[in-house]
């Protein structure tokens, strides 16, 4: 049985090699599980699995989701989209969702990383700081 270490070390071989000039190649990520699945090395499945784990993760780190308390305006809407893609990049996907219990403003989520400007994330700040 592969350690989990050899697992992780292994999928991040893989997961640099299915990079082309910093982006994933889908073409190669299709070749690699080929591979892998033909080859069946020893623990491939933890491998697989560690794999899958990087490949969302870089996915993630490409998609914004953008909550409001109501739907935004398509003007505000496509600034806020070109504002990101400048930012982040011309891959960036921007994904809105409305969100009625923030009350007001907007919550982004772009990978592991959070902005939270709503008014609902302010009200429990601020009944925090009075408790």
């Amino acid at each position: 049985m592969k350690s989990r270490k050899e697992s992780v070390r292994a999928a991040r071989q893989l997961f640099r090699l299915s990079l082309v000039d910093g982006a994933l190649d889908a073409g190669r990520v299709k070749a690699i599980m080929k591979k892998l699945s033909e080859a069946k090395p020893r623990g491939y499945m933890g491998t697989i699995a560690q794999f899958h784990r990087l490949l969302r993760l870089e996915l993630e780190k490409r998609h914004a989701v953008i909550e409001s308390a109501e739907a935004l305006t398509p003007e505000l809407a496509a600034q806020v989209t070109a504002d990101m893609k400048k930012k982040y990049g011309e891959d960036v996907t921007v994904e809105f969702r409305v969100t009625p219990s923030l009350l007001g403003g907007m919550r982004l989520k772009l990978g592991s990383d959070v902005w939270d400007g709503s008014v609902k994330n302010r009200l429990e700040r601020l009944s925090e700081r009075i408790a």
